[in-house]
Parts: C-alpha cells; structure tokens; sequence
C-alpha cells in the first residue's frame, strides 16, 4: 500500500487552504485545464476558484486514494500513476498543480526521483504551481508560510507570500 496522510491542527489547514485559494484565484483561469499531480482524494477541487470550469485530471500512486477521490468528486478524473511515468496522459494542460508534493517526494525518495517526477510533469504542462508550506515560522500565527513556485516556459520564480497579502 501507498497510503501517505498529513495531519495538522484544523485551523492550520483552513488558514492554508485560503492562501492557497487566493493564489490558485489570481493564476488560474476559467478555461485553463489542470493536472493535479500527487491529488491524494482530490482537495485541490475543494480550494479551485468558483469561476473555474476547466478540464481536470487528478493523478496519484496510491489507489485507495484514487477510489476516495472518484468518491469524493464524481465526475472528475482520477487515475493511478506514478508521477515519473505519465504516458497514460494523452493531452497537455495549461497547469500541472502540485500541493505539499515536491518536498515530500524529495524528503522520502531523494532528489533523483523528484527531478524525473519534474522532467514527466514538465512534459505534460505549460506551467507548474508547487504550493508547500516552507520551515520559517509566522510570528502571528505559528504556522509555517506557504510559498508558491511557478515554472513557466524554463523560467522559474519563487514567491514568498506573507499573512499580509492574503487578509
């Protein structure tokens, strides 16, 4: 089994999940399609901008949370794969969205495999949103900020984005 699960404190998980809809709010647009690579059950859906109706596709290794996901979000497609290998896909998006991946996958992997899982996800999307929760600490909150990265067309940039910009 591939089973991997992050527990937080619910308020850490709410004051998160509404940066991560802000930034996913300002990048995404309503036609764009979107790969949600390592989906889990499917929680990016949860958090996407209401005026979003785009195509999605939701892929991770681990099926039990596949068969949650198809549960949880009928009509949306789901599929096991490992994020080196997705030949199964048979379109390009205009966003591959990786939330709490990178870092995972290069803490329990190592870096060799994050860079294949990359290179795949690279080759099937324009852009890519890494949303992950960086180690400095927020004084007010106690919670670790959120950084997004963006890959666009070989160029990479890195965003902090503090409390301030999302109250």
């Amino acid at each position: 089994m591939h089973l991997a699960v992050w527990c937080s404190p619910r308020r850490w998980l709410l004051h998160h999940s509404r940066r991560h809809a802000l930034i996913l709010e300002k990048l995404i647009e309503p036609h764009h399609s979107v790969l949600d690579a390592g989906c889990g059950y499917g929680r990016l859906l949860e958090i996407m901008p209401s005026s979003w109706k785009g195509y999605y596709l939701g892929v991770d290794l681990c099926p039990e949370f596949i068969d949650l996901a198809r549960r949880r979000h009928p009509g949306r497609e789901f599929m096991v794969a490992d994020l080196r290998d997705l030949s199964a896909v048979r379109r390009r998006f205009d966003w591959a969205v990786l939330v709490s991946i990178k870092y995972t996958l290069i803490g329990n992997a190592g870096e060799v495999v994050w860079q294949q899982a990359e290179d795949e996800i690279k080759r099937v999307a324009d852009r890519l949103l890494f949303l992950e929760w960086a180690v400095k600490e927020e004084p007010d909150y106690g919670f670790p900020r959120v950084c997004h990265h963006e890959y666009e067309r070989g160029v990479t940039t890195n965003e902090q984005r503090d409390a301030e910009d999302h109250r």
